[in-house]
């Protein structure tokens, strides 16, 4: 019996059961019958939902199915297509590596064959450069034959022609009328020779005119010819081991000496080297037994090496940048107006005075050099920017109006040496450097590195110190302000002193004793005073060179001062003090107070007025004392002029 049959039956019968027990309850009946017919109802429902979820799943599985074969017939298909890919991708490369080989093997050949073709053709080339430079060796020897052949010729027909003027030719048929035609001669000759020879020919016309007495001699000027305008470019003058070349008064003027060498030679008598160019010119162990003068010369880059000057040597108004003087002796020295721009003195002594005036010297170099110290010597309005005076002696030197900024000192000795008179030494290095007696006037030494200690034994008056501290003299400027000088009384004659009359002059007026009181103890026994009823005026002129340092940066301001009094009364401004300078461009007046006083007694105040100077206004100012009009009870005393460093930046 199927399963369902038993349940069912089963449930019947318990079903029966319970009805026949409970027959008389109604309601019992009626929940079991419900009962019955759900759990009748209950099994189609199952199966119905039985067989639809195994309709579902059945689905599924055939879904699933189905897309397995799909995929699967895909993966296929894909799998083919790649491997076709990859076929075709093999033989694309093996055609390309093959192309490639094929393209790569024309190329070497083409390559190989182009190196073939350009090693031909470069031993083409090469055979015909060397051809042709041989060929050009050839030509160029036989042009330096061919010019060689000329110069000597040349050179040849001058010394024969000359020769035979000096030495074949008799006197009594001799060709110039007198001696000075013939060397007139002999110097066009030289002159045209000169231009058309080469630098060794031209040295040995130089020999030959000095064994022949014919270079140009101050001595004896009409035996002697002039070589101005000569040609005498990379000459070169050695004396031989026989003994040295001897140039008496020597004059080489107006001439061209470029590159020019003279080894060994002494030059006697004063020699002359004005208006020549001596560019790169050397002077080696050469001895100089009398003066050397040089006006208007370029010695650019010259050079004089193991040299003694044994007299005075004057160079003025030249050029001698980069010029070099190395363990050369000088007894007197003076250059005067040249451009010496980083030339040096190096192992050099200077025995005797030496004057540097008026002339640029910047980056100059004296190195291991001597200053002889029982004479004098000077730098006067020289520029010495970034110079160098290092392990050398300095003695007895004068720097005055010079500007030495940034120059180097170190390792110097400073014996007596003066710097003085607007000395710029800004920035300037004594590093090591021995001070013995060094005074320093109107000298700014803004930021140079000294050791302060060096200044306990020199004397400083109107320096600017490194650190910017001014040690100005504030002392008063204006002499006999005080009217003191031959104050007497009673009083002979009006005598002002120091002051200069300009109308009618102020006079000294003695004080009565009995108008001075305790108040009055500082003015003194006279003040000055104009007695007539008409204007008096004087003047004393200020020179401010002493200060021009500190009038220069702008920083300097001056205080006048004066007492004003009367004995009576005074008007407001019937004594004016006025400062003006020298050209007129700056005036500023101080007048006196309204001042009344009683009982013949003099009354006086002080007043003063504070204004800065300057530059644009020089270093020269007047101070004019000028008594206008109905003075005649007013006086003026004590009048001071007095300087300092301003604290204000600006002009009032």
């Amino acid at each position: 019996m199927p399963p369902y049959r038993r349940f069912r039956l089963s449930l019947h019968r318990h079903t029966q059961t319970i009805l026949k027990n409970k027959s008389n309850q109604k309601f019992t009946k009626s929940w079991l019958i419900w009962v019955k017919l759900s759990l009748s109802a209950s099994v189609p429902l199952m199966i119905a939902i039985f067989t639809i979820v195994s309709y579902v799943q059945q689905m599924q599985i055939n879904e699933h199915n189905r897309q397995q074969d799909e995929e699967l017939a895909n993966a296929t298909r894909e799998k083919d297509i790649s491997i076709a890919n990859l076929t075709r991708i093999q033989d694309h490369m093996i055609a390309n590596i093959t192309r490639y080989h094929d393209l790569e093997i024309a190329n070497l050949t083409q390559i190989k064959d182009w190196e073939i073709a350009m090693a031909n053709l470069n031993i083409a080339n090469e055979t015909k450069m060397q051809d042709r430079q041989i060929a050009e060796d050839n030509r160029k020897e036989d042009r330096i034959q061919q010019q060689d052949l000329h110069y000597e010729t040349l050179y040849s027909k001058y010394i024969d022609d000359i020769s035979t003027i000096l030495y074949k030719e008799p006197h009594n048929q001799t060709t110039f009328t007198n001696e000075e035609k013939k060397m007139l001669y002999i110097r066009r000759k030289t002159l045209i020779t000169l231009r058309t020879i080469d630098s060794e020919r031209r040295s040995q016309l130089f020999v030959f005119l000095y064994e022949n007495n014919l270079l140009p001699d101050q001595s004896s000027p009409l035996t002697t010819i002039s070589l101005m305008g000569a040609d005498l470019r990379n000459i070169t003058i050695k004396s031989p081991l026989t003994g040295s070349y001897e140039f008496n008064s020597l004059t080489l003027q107006s001439l061209n000496l470029m590159n020019a060498v003279f080894i060994d030679c002494r030059f006697r008598g004063g020699t002359n080297l004005s208006g020549s160019i001596l560019t790169n010119v050397q002077f080696i162990g050469a001895v100089f037994e009398d003066n050397l003068d040089a006006y208007k010369v370029k010695l650019i880059n010259a050079s004089f090496t193991d040299c003694i000057f044994k007299k005075k040597i004057i160079i003025e108004d030249s050029d001698l940048r980069y010029a070099k003087f190395i363990r050369s002796n000088f007894e007197q020295l003076s250059f005067v107006s040249i451009n010496f721009t980083n030339g040096s003195f190096i192992n050099c002594k200077f025995s005797g005075e030496t004057n540097f005036k008026k002339s640029f010297m910047n980056g100059i170099t004296f190195t291991n050099s001597e200053f002889e110290t029982n004479k004098q010597n000077e730098f006067d309005h020289v520029s010495l920017d970034y110079s160098y005076f290092n392990n050398m002696s300095l003695a007895n030197t004068t720097f005055q109006y010079s500007n030495l900024s940034y120059t180097d000192l170190s390792n110097t000795h400073l014996g007596n040496v003066q710097f003085t008179s607007k000395i710029l030494l800004i920035n300037s290095i004594f590093y090591n450097t021995n001070f013995t007696e060094v005074n320093f006037t109107h000298v700014n030494l803004s930021g140079a590195r000294i050791n302060m200690s060096y200044f306990q034994d020199s004397q400083l008056y109107n320096v600017i110190l490194p650190n910017g501290t001014w040690l100005i003299n504030h002392d008063n400027l204006l002499k006999n302000g005080n009217a003191e000088k031959y104050c007497w009384w009673p009083y002979k004659e009006n005598i002002l002193t120091q002051w200069k009359e300009e109308i009618d002059a102020p006079i000294l007026y003695h004080h009565n004793i009995t108008q001075l009181d305790s108040t009055n103890s500082s003015i003194g026994n006279c003040s000055f005073a104009c007695t007539n009823r008409h204007l008096c005026s004087m003047r004393q002129l200020i020179e401010l060179k002493q200060f021009t340092l500190f009038i220069d940066s702008n920083e300097l301001e001056y205080t006048v001062s004066a007492y004003f009094g009367s004995n009576n009364e005074c008007e407001l401004g019937l004594i004016s003090i006025w400062i003006v300078s020298y050209e007129g461009r700056f005036k500023r007046q101080l007048r006196n107070p309204y001042i009344k006083s009683s009982n013949n007694f003099i009354k006086w105040q002080q007043k003063n007025d504070t204004y800065k100077l300057s530059k644009m206004n020089g270093d020269l100012y007047y101070i004019r004392i000028t008594f206008n009009k109905y003075s005649t009870s007013c006086y003026v005393d004590n009048i001071e002029f007095h300087l300092r460093k301003s604290s204000i930046y600006n002009l009032n």
